[in-house]
This record gives C-alpha cells, sequence and structure tokens, in this order.
C-alpha cells in the first residue's frame, strides 16, 4: 500500500505529524477521525511504498507487555510519567523500543497526551492499545487499563505460542518427507530408470508416472522453482488487498482441524478485547469498530461492522451478532444473558475463560490429530514408489519364468 504523510490537530491543539500506510487519503483521514484527530493535510508520500518484503521496526510483544506493566507499577508508585518514560528508555534493550519510548517522551513534553503521542507509531501499538489509554485517561483509570492491556497482549502471545508448538511437529515430519523423497527421486530413482528403459516391457502406469516425475523434476526443475515463487508472492500480494485478505480469512475459518481452533482463538480475542475496551469506558459503538479492525480476521471484523449497524437501529448488541453465521450460539446467548442482567463485562469474562480452555485442549489435542494424516499420507507415498520400482521387477521375473 502506498505511504501518506499527514499534519493533523489532536485533541489538546498540538499538530501531529507523521506517516501511515493506507489504500488512499480518504481511509487515511477516517483512521486520524478515529484516533480523535482533525485532518490538515494529507499528501502521498513521493517514491514510498511498502514493499512485498519491507522490514518494518521490531518491536515484539513481550516489549510492550514489559513496557506497558513497567510504566502501570511506576505510575502506581507516585512516579511522574516524563520520569517513568525516562526511566523505561534507559532500561529497554530494544533500540527500536528506546527510539519510540523516546519520542513519545519528546510527544508529551510539547503538550500532548500518551494517547495522542502513542497514536503516532501505529506499527508497534495498535488501535485497541491507543484508544484504550485514551479511554483511561478521559475516566481517570489509567492504571487499570495499563493492567488489563498487558494482560490482553500476553494472553495474546501465548495462545499464538501454543499453536506454533503444536504446529512445529507436523511441519518437520512434512518437510523431512519432502526432502526424503526429493533425496530419493535424484539419487536411487534414476538407477531404476535406466534398468526399466532397456527392458523390452511395457512399463506399469506407476513407473511411467515416476519416469514423468523425474524427468520434468531433472529438466525443468527451474521452472518449478520460478513456479513457486510465483505463486507464494501473487498470494501474498492478493492477501494485502482488502478482497483477498477477506476470502483467505474466511477460508482459514472453513479448513479442516485448523478451522475450529482458529474460530475459538478469535472468539477468546474478541471478547477478550470488547472487555478491555468496554470496562475502558469507551461507548460501545466505538469500542466494536475498534475490535473489528484488532481482533485478527477480516470476516469476522465484517461481520461485527455489521452488528454496529444494528445497534445503532437500536437492537442490542447479541441481536445483530445472531444474524451473523460466524458467531457460536453460545457467544450469542452468553452476550444477551449478559445485556439483560446489566452484567456484560463478566460475561464477557466468562466467555473468553471458556475459550481459553477450548483453545488449549485443542492444542494438545492437534498433533494427536495430525498424525493419523501424515502416517496416511507417507503410506500412500511409500505404496506408490514401491510399486513403481517393484511392479516392472515382477514382470521380468515373469517374463524370465
Amino acid at each position: 500500500m502506498p505511504v501518506f504523510q499527514y499534519k493533523a490537530m489532536s485533541a489538546s491543539g498540538g499538530v501531529v505529524q507523521d506517516e501511515l500506510e493506507a489504500p488512499n487519503p480518504a481511509a487515511v483521514a477516517e483512521k486520524l477521525e478515529s484516533l480523535g484527530y482533525i485532518p490538515l493535510n494529507i499528501s502521498r508520500k513521493k517514491g514510498g511504498s511498502s514493499k512485498l518484503f519491507e522490514k518494518k521496526p521490531r518491536v515484539k510483544d513481550n516489549d510492550i507487555i514489559v513496557f506497558t506493566r513497567q510504566l502501570v507499577t511506576l505510575l502506581k508508585a507516585g512516579v511522574p510519567l516524563l520520569s517513568a518514560l525516562e526511566a523505561l528508555s534507559e532500561q529497554t534493550d530494544n533500540p527500536v523500543m528506546r527510539e519510540v519510548i523516546g519520542k513519545i517522551y519528546i510527544d508529551i513534553e510539547s503538550g500532548i497526551s500518551l494517547s495522542e503521542a502513542l497514536a503516532k507509531h501505529p506499527t508497534v501499538f495498535e488501535d485497541m492499545y491507543v484508544n484504550s489509554i485514551r479511554a483511561g485517561e478521559m475516566g481517570g483509570a489509567l492504571d487499570d487499563v495499563l493492567l488489563r492491556l498487558a494482560d490482553l497482549i500476553e494472553y495474546d502471545r501465548e495462545t499464538r505460542s501454543r499453536i506454533k508448538s503444536a504446529m512445529r511437529y507436523p511441519i518437520i515430519v512434512v518437510v523431512s518427507l519432502i526432502v526424503a523423497v526429493i533425496a530419493l527421486m535424484m539419487l536411487v530413482v534414476p538407477k531404476f530408470i535406466d534398468m526399466f528403459t532397456q527392458m523390452n516391457i511395457e512399463l506399469p502406469l506407476p513407473t511411467r508416472i515416476l519416469i514423468a516425475i523425474y524427468e520434468a523434476m531433472s529438466n525443468y526443475w527451474y521452472i518449478g522453482i520460478a513456479l513457486i515463487a510465483l505463486i507464494i508472492i501473487t498470494f501474498k500480494l492478493w492477501v494485502k488487498t482488502a478482497n483477498g485478505r477477506l476470502i483467505w480469512d474466511n477460508v482459514k475459518l472453513k479448513l479442516p482441524i485448523f478451522g475450529p481452533l482458529l474460530m475459538k482463538s478469535y472468539m477468546s480475542r474478541f471478547t477478550r478485547m470488547f472487555e478491555t475496551l468496554n470496562r475502558s469506558g469507551l461507548p460501545i459503538l466505538q469500542t466494536l469498530e475498534i475490535v473489528s479492525r484488532t481482533v485478527g480476521n477480516a470476516a469476522i471484523g465484517r461481520e461485527i461492522e455489521k452488528a454496529t449497524i444494528g445497534i445503532r437501529r437500536g437492537d442490542g448488541i447479541a441481536m445483530p451478532l445472531k444474524q451473523s453465521k460466524l458467531f457460536p450460539p453460545m457467544v450469542v446467548r452468553m452476550i444477551s444473558i449478559g445485556e439483560q442482567s446489566g452484567s456484560l463485562d463478566e460475561m464477557l469474562h466468562n466467555i473468553s475463560e471458556h475459550y481459553e480452555m477450548e483453545v488449549e485442549y485443542a492444542v494438545k489435542g492437534l498433533t494427536s490429530m495430525i498424525e493419523p494424516i501424515l502416517t496416511v499420507g507417507l503410506g500412500v507415498i511409500v505404496l506408490f514408489l514401491a510399486l513403481a520400482i517393484f511392479l516392472p521387477m515382477w514382470d521380468m521375473t515373469k517374463i524370465a519364468q
């Protein structure tokens, strides 16, 4: 996407200048307005566009968690905000994070609020983080908001880590299998092919397929590599488009085995973010708009955006979500109960804890579900190679007899 430079006026009257990636100037203006800014000037950066493999600032979730927890500890101890930021800048080991904290310090010293200073670094602090801080500042509950944000980010990190750990074993098995097959095709199969081509018998179908695969790999390997690279690059570019991202996120939710796991993870994230922002005191419509952008799945985000239309009509929260085919009935029912009983935050917390346990159980059982598929796949490959190599030998034996 192109990069736009902007100048805007903050709620406190200060002037903010920075850059944003967006499809067009209107999207930049909409983003600024959602952050509480008044756009003054938006212009496309000359020669500036985000490259496919552009290296962005490396600020990890752990850096944000440590920053947030240390900041709330210092603020609770009565340390002034600027002194706390100065101390955190000196303590962090990440040079990028140190630079960001330094810029935040300068911005706050110039007269803008913490949330406005954080909003100038969208690659480091998400919309949800910035808006939660803004709500905490307005409601005088910044300490509580910071603690909830740290818990939320830590939960997201642990969930992703568990999923990656569960995926590590099948990935290693699949990669090892591919390497073994390639080595077999390039080192062992050629010797059998030379022997088979000298035989005056009609080769069976598995053997002819194996010979065709070998010839394609040995003679047109560069075309295969180029084709794979083209597919990967095209897919990355397509997923970066709004329509491509929406379609792909829909597909992910429907994948066998992984789809239900991802859905549970997104539902837990949705309810945790919803609870965090709602407890911060943000208006419900603004809360859902932020959650729709940061839930991590475009398909679910679109359904949340649709729900806001019904909420504006006075339909409540549960009814519009019920009309969506993505949200599980349990989520809708518990949100409905929370609305009717005036305990929405508690219900959201309960839903999040439920799906957190579901994700943990699903991750633990992921390996046991994938192992039979890998075993069957390995068996099919071994059977094919055995038939391709040994069927001609059996034919030779019959002819010799």
